[in-house]
């Protein structure tokens, strides 16, 4: 028999697609002459092209570099540097496949990372696959790089932070897992000035108040702010004003609307706020723009990531909230952040609130609010029914009869989603819990970043009940990634009297019984680990007797 219980498979995490393993690039021999000496020896290499052919498209040399740049924050290097240089050019349709050995093996399942130093700073250029029992790793790039070097993650603290909308309540499933919290409440002034305030809380965790410029209007505050150096000077000092008299950890901005003109504005706020902060050992974070993509290039919405990024403790990095494209978009931002800054500087949010999509836009709902969308029952014929009578009952946002998808597991969404047709025509439902969020919390491991960002950590959000698996990822820099079981998110029925021809599926068929009364049935939906139900109520007449 099929086991029910919450997921029906264990999954590793997110692996890097096959590569050829047999394509090798760079070969470094080892041989331990007595107790120290290490002679490594670089013979000619290939490069093999990505079209499957596994015909080297022409030779690579490698060069061991005596010196090497300290490696990127939070990692530790696992090859030495080395230098490549191709006897011929690269066409453009070939992907070279680096493959490196190791001065330090690793484990089939650890993280390595090669990246290029460009003289100044480090690049990201992607995951590795480890090879040869560890001792040397693989990796497909774009172009060939002048050089390469393999890290792997060294053990750090991984920054957990909450956001609590103004008015809202903790929920008590946070405080384990929280670093510092950050409330809103606050507002920028005309005048530089802070308008709002901050509820005060004696919750036990550190505190940083979050300063929001979401609306429109206040946006054109910041960046009137902005523009002024004595408006922006008077900015400065209201924030270090109430971090000290409120005894704060620190400060949270969320100016992420900054125009075109104001880039090195904002960069020397921000210069001149982290210093005095620092000063007081203080932390400041900030949520900024996701850069978009812009043709064959990258708009970065007036931020200078490279500029900003040291000055700061860390950055959030807000989410797609189109699931459907939420892996897609973040992978490629992540890949062109990590490349420029400090993937330790990062922070992903996660949001714990499910999405729908119509005509009209996109709304949130709690997890229970959604699944309460996903359980409306309906009966055809509707109304009363007679005694020994059937009808059919069926989910009305579930039933293939009426154009939805039931409750399914979207790979691409790496969420349990459904879609049903609803006011203005086609919906999509993504709903966010323990599965949903695992994935990608499994982005911040990929890429080391330095922790997440909770959207909300109200009580609203505790449906989701996403926080055993935040709290595996801070406790261990990764986790442990599952599907549900998939017969569990089968709709199944109750009834209070009578007889259903079957209790699963998005339609049922149900034969009243003989006694009149109100009957209830209830359809039971479930995520793979929340379950809700709503109840119809169904009025059954006495049968008409039948004149002779």
């Amino acid at each position: 028999m099929e086991d029910k219980g919450p997921f029906n498979r264990i999954l590793q995490s997110e692996p890097l697609k096959d590569r050829d393993r047999a394509a090798v690039v760079i070969v470094v021999l080892g041989i331990v002459l007595g107790l120290v000496l290490l002679i490594l020896v670089l013979p000619p290499v290939s490069i093999f092209s990505n079209d499957d052919s596994g015909e080297p498209t022409g030779p690579v040399s490698g060069q061991i570099l005596d010196d090497m740049p300290a490696p990127p924050a939070g990692f530790e290097a696992v090859s030495p540097l080395i230098e490549l240089a191709s006897a011929e050019p690269v066409g453009p349709n070939v992907h070279p496949r680096l493959t490196v050995n190791l001065s330090v093996a690793v484990s089939d399942n650890e993280l390595v990372v090669l990246y290029t130093y460009d003289g100044d700073s480090w690049r990201r250029l992607g995951e590795a696959v480890p090879l040869a029992d560890g001792n040397a790793v693989q990796a497909e790039v774009t172009v060939l790089p002048p050089n390469v070097a393999a890290f792997r993650p060294v053990e750090q603290t991984r920054i957990i932070l909450g956001t609590l909308p103004d008015g809202s309540s903790l929920d008590p499933n946070a405080l384990a897992g929280l670093t510092t919290l950050n409330i809103q409440g606050l507002r920028p002034g005309a005048d530089g000035s802070l308008i709002g305030s901050v509820p005060a809380n004696d919750l036990g965790v550190p505190v940083a108040p979050t300063i929001l410029a979401a609306s429109s209007a206040d946006a054109q505050t910041m960046n009137s702010i902005l523009a002024s150096p004595e408006l922006s000077a008077a900015h400065v000092q209201a924030l270090l004003d109430l971090a000290t008299n409120g005894s704060y950890a620190g400060i949270d901005l969320d100016y992420r609307t900054i125009d075109a003109g104001n880039e090195e504005a904002f960069t020397s706020f921000l210069q001149s706020l982290a210093s005095g902060l620092r000063r007081e050992g203080r932390t400041l974070t900030l949520t900024l723009p996701l850069p978009i993509r812009d043709g064959g290039g990258w708009n970065t919405q007036n931020v200078d990531w490279e500029a900003i990024a040291p000055l700061v403790t860390a950055i959030k990095l807000p989410p797609v909230v189109e699931q459907d494209r939420y892996f897609i978009e973040m992978e490629e931002a992540l890949s062109f952040l990590t490349s420029r800054v400090a993937s330790s500087k990062l922070l992903l949010t996660i949001d714990p609130f499910s999405h729908e999509r119509g005509v009209d836009g996109l709304q949130s709902y709690t997890l229970i609010e959604a699944l309460g969308v996903a359980s409306t029952p309906v009966t055809r014929p509707s109304g009363s029914i007679a005694t020994g009578e059937t009808l059919v009952a069926l989910g009305l946002n579930l039933s293939g009869d009426t154009g939805a998808s039931g409750l399914i597991w979207d790979d691409t969404a790496r969420a349990v989603t459904f879609s049903y047709t609803g006011p203005g025509g086609a919906r999509v439902v993504w709903l966010a819990n323990a599965f949903s969020e695992a994935f990608k919390l499994d982005l911040a491991r990929r890429f080391q970043l330095g922790g997440v960002s909770v959207r909300d950590v109200s009580q609203a959000s505790e449906d989701a009940g996403i926080w055993p698996v935040v709290l595996e990822y801070a406790e261990t820099g990764a986790v442990t990634l599952v599907k549900p079981n998939g017969a569990l998110l089968t709709p199944r029925w109750e009834v209070s009297g009578g007889a259903l021809e079957s209790t699963a599926g998005p339609v049922v068929t149900w034969r009243a019984p003989d006694e009149p009364g109100t009957y209830v049935l209830t359809l039971i939906v479930s995520d793979g680990l929340t379950h809700v139900g709503q109840e119809l109520s169904v009025p059954v007449q006495p049968r008409l007797a039948v004149a002779p």
